[in-house]
């Protein structure tokens, strides 16, 4: 995935604003208006996004926020993710419980979690929306209403079908969306949660700013994870490039669509070839991905394991609590990421799958 962020000259009006104010950090004028245009996109009427540093940082902040009364300290969450679900679990004082996902949408399934005879056991549940889907937020908004349970949303990579779907205002429960730089919508470095909860999102801008209430004493063990007045001048800017580049990932998507009919033994990952768009193009392999990885490689083709073969084979997490993981381990052998950015050409979307015919003869 190349990374395609706003030039210097479309960043330039910004950083003047930046200079005029000199206003650097610390809710400046440029993330209110950030947040402003943010709301409006996901139609939130009662809240702003609240934005942080990164979106491990907005997961850990609200994890420690929300669990900061539970003496559990148990977190379930599913295997099939980037490590950062889980890292952001432990550094909220938590310990991650690996879970398996559903086979159809390679996400935890609700009605697995409330079967589960285990639940009071745990501080949080995070549900991952994978690659970009929709996350299932009524289901997600009755386990919390079911079990009292706090549940967070990993939807790192759902910007676009967040918005497509238009239910963020409808979620009872707090969303996690990335602005990394290899996201759909990036910035660089940066994330944000979406919640209709005004409670909440005073208590989560309380816990990124030290602590602080308004005044200069800490009230709660915060931390710092604001986003800086430098990286909402590159979202501003990105923001008023969205519908170009939002279109480039939907040509670079439609173009594999079209090419994928001639390769029937590929299927692609569940939610792909809608309306919505994803940084990422990931397909089932038939016999493993280990040999396509080889092979594209010498025609100069770089791919992606970019859940590797899961958290709970990562080394960190060697000692975490864990369920039985079949379909993690399955899909951790068949998955491959495939090339995929808002600029990437039909000749080279082309050179790609006439590759994949070749190997897969």
């Amino acid at each position: 995935m190349r990374p395609l962020l706003p030039k210097a000259q479309r960043l330039l009006p910004y950083l003047e604003m930046i200079d005029e104010a000199r206003w650097y950090s610390n809710n400046g004028p440029l993330e209110q208006t950030f947040q402003a245009r943010l709301a409006a996109l996901f139609g939130l009427a009662t809240t702003k996004p609240i934005l942080f540093s990164s979106g491990t940082m907005a997961l850990q902040i609200t994890l420690a926020a929300m669990a900061r009364h539970t003496p559990q300290r148990k977190c379930l969450m599913p295997s099939w993710t980037f490590p950062a679900t889980a890292l952001a679990a432990r550094a909220a004082g938590l310990e991650p419980h690996f879970a398996d996902v559903d086979e159809d949408s390679w996400a935890l399934s609700p009605e697995a979690v409330l079967a589960r005879p285990d639940l009071d056991t745990f501080a949080a549940l995070v549900p991952v929306a994978p690659f970009g889907q929709v996350p299932n937020l009524q289901a997600w908004n009755h386990v919390t209403r079911q079990t009292g349970r706090p549940v967070i949303i990993d939807a790192a990579a759902s910007f676009d079908s967040l918005i497509q779907s238009g239910l963020t205002s409808q979620s009872e429960v707090p969303i996690i969306v990335s602005l990394h730089a290899t996201k759909t919508f990036g910035i660089g470095e940066g994330g944000m949660v979406l919640t209709g909860d005004p409670t909440l999102a005073r208590l989560l801008h309380i816990y990124k700013n030290f602590g602080f209430d308004g005044g200069r004493e800490a009230i709660l063990d915060g931390t710092n994870g604001k986003l800086s007045e430098y990286h909402c001048a590159v979202g501003l800017a990105a923001l008023d490039e969205w519908p170009e580049r939002r279109a480039g990932f939907a040509r670079a998507q439609a173009l594999y669509g079209e090419a994928f009919a001639t390769l029937p033994m590929l299927s692609t990952m569940p939610g792909r070839g809608g309306s919505t768009v994803s940084s990422t193009f990931n397909v089932m392999t038939p016999t493993g991905s280990a040999h396509l990885r080889t092979a594209l490689n010498k025609h100069h083709i770089e791919t992606r394991q970019w859940w590797g073969r899961g958290c709970h084979a990562q080394p960190a997490f060697t000692d975490s609590p864990r369920d039985p993981l079949p379909i993690t381990d399955r899909l951790a052998d068949h998955v491959l990421g495939l090339p995929l950015s808002a600029d990437l050409s039909a000749s080279e979307i082309g050179a790609v799958c006439a590759a994949l015919t070749t190997e897969l003869r």
